[in-house]
């Protein structure tokens, strides 16, 4: 049976799964949906359309669900969709989509959003993403899996971060970050290489790491031509073939954001 504090509002239409815990002083509205094992520790706003997964633990005074900060437009049915397992800490806010993009903000398992962190509407999270305390993604951010955003940072509007990449303290991102790329460097921040260490963390291969360090100092030579002719020319090369870290930044890098792909400091 359900377990929610007498000081709580629950919508009676919502719908809770039998063992969620819901502690004092929280709302959660007549939309919201919320999978098992689920617990809202107190002092927490669920609303909107939002629909949550299993196992998620929202720590208080986070906001789930509120309606886009947009000036232009708000869906009132637009969406906000969790996953499993992931961990709202203390004044976390995460917004439904709007109708701009497609009235959905999608977030994905065993995710860890730290103090004051922000999720901005249409935004797509992968999982095991880490987001450092007041992080913030303006609206439509893609975010892929294992990515790390340090503190204090925040990413523009549409931009794009790859898988694994991670993202200093303090850092202002405008363009795209590509997988397993490391970005420092305060409001002007430039591509600073790879993360390796968290490659090795991972248990990827010497091999296959070693083969990303060649193709990056390859794709950023501006010595090897045009960077449109350097994604043609790794495409190309059967030594990049095999190696799926290569592929992932050849597809990565094909498919860019309208703000294009960061490029590192010079």
């Amino acid at each position: 049976m359900v377990k929610i504090h007498p000081s709580s509002l629950v919508d009676s239409k919502a719908e809770i799964a039998d063992d969620v815990e819901i502690g004092p002083f929280c709302t959660v509205g007549p939309n919201v949906k919320i999978g098992a094992g689920s617990r809202l520790i107190s002092h927490v706003v669920v609303d909107g359309f939002t629909t949550m997964g299993t196992g998620n633990l929202v720590y208080p005074f986070a906001a789930l669900g509120t309606l886009a900060q947009h000036k232009r437009s708000n869906a009132p049915d637009a969406e906000l969709i969790i996953g499993n397992n992931n961990t709202f800490r203390e004044h976390v806010t995460a917004h439904v989509g709007s109708e701009v993009d497609h009235k959905i903000t999608r977030i994905g398992n065993g995710n860890l959003f730290l103090v004051a962190s922000h999720i901005a509407h249409d935004c797509i999270l992968g999982d095991n993403i880490v987001m450092s305390n007041n992080a913030t993604l303006a609206g439509h951010v893609v975010v892929g899996d294992n990515a790390i955003i340090g503190g204090l940072s925040a990413v523009l509007q549409f931009t794009h971060i790859g898988k694994g990449a991670m993202i200093g303290g303090m850092c202002g991102i405008a363009r795209d970050v590509i997988p397993y790329g490391i970005v420092m460097g305060g409001v002007r921040s430039g591509l600073a290489g790879l993360n390796i260490i968290g490659l090795q963390r991972a248990g990827v291969p010497q091999e296959q790491v070693f083969g990303l360090q060649k193709a990056y100092k390859f794709l950023f030579n501006s010595e090897n031509g045009l960077f449109a002719d350097r994604i043609q020319q790794m495409e190309n090369n059967p030594e990049f073939a095999g190696n799926p870290l290569v592929q992932e930044v050849i597809q990565f890098v094909k498919n860019p954001s309208k703000n294009n792909i960061l490029q590192p400091d010079k």
